[in-house]
């Protein structure tokens, strides 16, 4: 007795399946197509940044190979050695590498500080730290006019110490060196 009730108990499901079987079979005998739910069409365009962090979840690239793209301005990251300098408290840094020498009036000889050099979007950053401030030198490809000389510099400079921030411009080391040594020439 016991045997028959489970038997029961268990009809129903077995007859939804059958039931969803038959239909299926029905439906496509008829030539007919269950409904579909509608797909979300793939964005046109470029593939978009991920929605999550990298680190919480595996970003994988779809529809086959891509070519890099550079997303760095080319002026100021082929560039290895960097001279800004600007007004109204002057300042004048050379940088280049993981240093720079930063001089001041009160300091011509100039003082060498460890940086890090950061490549972004739109240019470089040189960060560290100067007397246990922040110290950042950002230069980027945009052209810049001496507010007191005139003179024309092929890219923009901004000088970061602690909360203090100054305005610039900046050249490729070697393009300021031979400004300078051309301005020399024509002095004597």
């Amino acid at each position: 007795m016991k045997l028959r009730l489970g038997a029961v108990a268990l009809l129903p499901f077995a007859l939804a399946a059958c039931d969803e079987a038959a239909m299926s079979d029905l439906r496509s005998g008829l030539g007919m197509t269950p409904t579909e739910e509608a797909q979300p069409e793939e964005p046109a365009g470029p593939p978009q940044p991920p929605a999550v962090s990298p680190l919480d979840q595996a970003i994988e690239v779809q529809g086959g190979a891509q070519a890099a793209v550079s997303t760095a301005q080319a002026e100021t990251y082929n560039t290895q050695a960097f001279v800004a300098r600007g007004n109204e408290p002057f300042w004048n840094i050379e940088a280049a590498g993981d240093s720079v020498l930063y001089k001041t009036p009160a300091n011509p000889a100039g003082r060498s500080i460890n940086v890090r050099r950061l490549v972004f979007a739109n240019g470089v950053e040189y960060v560290g730290t100067l007397d246990g401030s922040v110290f950042a030198l950002t230069i980027r490809g945009d052209d810049c006019v001496d507010d007191m000389s005139g003179e024309a510099f092929p890219m923009t400079a901004v000088l970061k110490i602690g909360g203090r921030m100054n305005n610039g411009c900046a050249a490729p080391a070697a393009a300021a060196a031979a400004t300078a040594g051309t301005a020399t020439n024509q002095q004597g």
